[in-house]
């Protein structure tokens, strides 16, 4: 059983250059569909793990010159210019609530650079929900890392997406086989220990399926 009070949900960069159509990645001739029919079902995840007073962490991707190496930037011109932009660094289609915590990081790993293990460890998180994109980047390279950090890993294969669906299945294949478990959001909400109000359960079971 996985208690929610010990479970964080990372939300990994759900942001307009990589999810709108007017985005750098869109401009890179990034095919968006998989990214536009995952984004509701990330938006009731959320949701429904704030109901059961789960930890909520927007892990945001934003890139300066100052933190930019030579051998980072050598990835190409045009991925110089994601997350340099005000816009482009900003949410999609999500909303922060009061309660959530927001992790800015510079690399593909949530981990590296940032103070999330120390937020992560000073409440006593032991479990990570994963959610965002892209599953063979960003939300890969800090599963990886969070494993390997002890941390029990859940990927929610229905909460994340590649630009194409061979990356997608192909990362959720190597997480699955070594780097912790790959689940759905309801896979998951079963066993949760939360179970001490029927009719909560009850409607939210409904709300899964709706």
């Amino acid at each position: 059983m996985i208690n929610p009070k010990y479970t964080a949900l990372l939300v990994i960069d759900v942001q307009n250059d990589f999810c709108s159509s007017s985005g750098e990645m869109a401009k890179k001739n990034k095919d968006l569909s998989y990214i536009e029919e995952t984004i509701p079902k990330i938006a009731k995840t959320i949701d429904q793990c704030r109901d059961t007073g789960m930890t909520i962490i927007f892990i945001n991707t934003e890139h300066q010159q100052y933190t930019d190496s030579q051998t980072w930037g050598a990835r190409g011109e045009a991925a110089k210019k994601v997350c340099t932009t005000e816009w482009g660094r900003q949410l999609y289609k999500l909303e922060l609530k009061r309660t959530d915590i927001v992790v800015s990081k510079n690399r593909y790993s949530a981990f590296i650079g940032t103070n999330l293990d120390l937020i992560l460890r000073s409440n006593k998180i032991e479990h990570l929900l994963f959610a965002g994109f892209t599953t063979n980047v960003c939300v890969e390279s800090t599963v990886r890392e969070g494993f390997m950090r002890d941390y029990s890993t859940i990927t929610l294969s229905d909460c994340t997406a590649s630009y194409s669906d061979v990356e997608h299945k192909h990362a959720l294949h190597i997480l699955s086989n070594y780097f912790g478990v790959v689940m759905t959001w309801k896979e998951v909400f079963e066993k949760l220990t939360h179970r001490n109000n029927q009719d909560y359960l009850n409607a939210s079971s409904n709300n899964l399926s709706g």
